[in-house]
């Protein structure tokens, strides 16, 4: 059962979820960036999926500044008769939320932890979710040291133009990674993630992409677009990764 805490960051509370097994001893943390709708109950369900495999999972409210435990009707708000003030909110908060709001929050999501008898400390790992995948990746490059696995599931604007492209943060890095991506998703493509997949196999045996046939956006949350075939597989090869990354 998920516990939500609520903890200081330099912009005020925020509230994080937290599940691991029940019983004593220390447990490889994993950090948790929830999808685009926000911590939700699809979220909730994904993080005790990990938890049941032996990880204490922690994630931290995204649109903490804007709402506690804040969600976001995306299809509502993108849709062809979204209001402009759908849509002038819908850019505030989650195009707002930008990469340098969440490391800070991961900073004090790290401090919280080591402070936490049940959290084993580093090596740990992160996974992320759609616009959580692009959260990953700066998460990597930013603790190196601290995160050994980084999992992605149907990334969402991991590449861009420019020298400074989130995907760019895999060069170099030593520890192990799991992209996953729906054939069917054109929300964010195959061809737009291509120069991702490119840098997670430059990683040689620490790395690895699979595109899933038959799966749309979203196909690893417990949602509308969930495909158990593709969920399963990834999932498969997200803990296979842990075990190596977190020994």
């Amino acid at each position: 059962m998920h516990e939500i805490r609520s903890i200081p960051t330099e912009d005020g509370e925020m509230s994080v979820a937290v599940e691991h097994p029940e019983g004593g001893g220390t447990f490889p943390v994993i950090l948790f960036f929830h999808y685009g709708p926000g911590l939700d109950e699809a979220s909730l369900r994904a993080m005790s999926r990990i938890a049941e495999g032996g990880y204490y999972v922690v994630s931290p409210d995204r649109y903490h500044r804007h709402g506690r435990l804040l969600t976001l009707n995306l299809a509502t708000m993108l849709g062809p008769d979204a209001s402009p003030e759908d849509r002038e909110r819908l850019g505030r908060i989650f195009f707002g939320t930008t990469e340098k709001l969440v490391q800070r929050d991961v900073g004090a999501v790290l401090q919280h932890v080591s402070s936490d008898p049940a959290a084993r400390p580093a090596p740990m790992g992160c996974i992320g979710y759609c616009i959580g995948a692009r959260s990953v990746l700066s998460t990597l490059a930013r603790h190196p040291g601290t995160f050994g696995v980084g999992v992605l599931f149907h990334p969402s604007f991991c590449v861009t133009e420019g020298e400074d492209s989130p995907h760019r943060a895999l060069e170099g890095y030593p520890g192990y990674v799991y992209v996953g991506i729906g054939g069917l998703d054109q929300t964010q493509s195959v061809a737009m993630n291509q120069p991702l997949i490119d840098a997670v196999h430059a990683l040689g045996d620490h790395g690895r992409a699979e595109v899933h046939p038959g799966a749309d956006h979203g196909y690893a949350m417990p949602a509308a677009a969930y495909h158990e075939e593709a969920a399963t597989r990834s999932y498969e090869q997200a803990f296979a990764m842990f075990e190596k990354g977190l020994a």
